[in-house]
């Protein structure tokens, strides 16, 4: 998979559009004639499915293997009660499949994509917040007579004072 990634636009520059192997898939999908409704809505599913986030904590536990439903509760010290509700999720998207071994039930990941999934976001939200950290950061370094005056407040565009 190709991991081109776009690099932030900066003020009066022009957005690019991504070339990756997925906006590719997505090009070719919209160029034939749109995404079909019944596609939007599973897709849409999933992301629903992924939208809570302690079905993303479970995800996360998952990741070392095939675990226990106590040991879930321990791992994400949720409810016996609540986590068996988020599995029952998972497992009716097709993200975990579970197995029962005498009175034990037993989860694990069934569809490892979501991992390239919660991967590819994880690293949007990171580089997102690293810019504004370099944003803030270049902000404290302003001259004194760049700085904004003590009890003075600033107008933001797009809002009247």
């Amino acid at each position: 998979m190709t991991k081109e990634r776009q690099q932030p636009v900066q003020e009066g520059e022009e957005r690019q559009p991504l070339e990756t192997e997925s906006a590719a898939r997505w090009k070719q999908i919209s160029s034939e004639g749109g995404v079909p409704d019944p596609l939007l809505e599973l897709i849409a599913a999933r992301f629903r499915l992924l939208g809570e986030p302690l079905r993303l904590k479970l995800l996360a536990a998952l990741t070392g293997g095939e675990r226990s439903v106590g040991e879930l509760v321990a791992l994400t010290g949720a409810s016996q009660p609540n986590v068996s509700k988020h599995l029952a999720a998972l497992m009716q998207g097709g993200l975990v499949k579970r197995r029962k071994v005498g009175t034990s039930i037993y989860y694990a990941l069934a569809d490892p994509s979501v991992l390239t999934l919660c991967d590819i976001v994880c690293a949007g939200v990171q580089e997102r917040f690293t810019a504004l950290a370099q944003t803030l950061q270049l902000g404290s370094v302003l001259a004194p007579e760049e700085q904004p005056l003590e009890g003075s407040e600033a107008v933001r565009p797009g809002f009247r004072q």
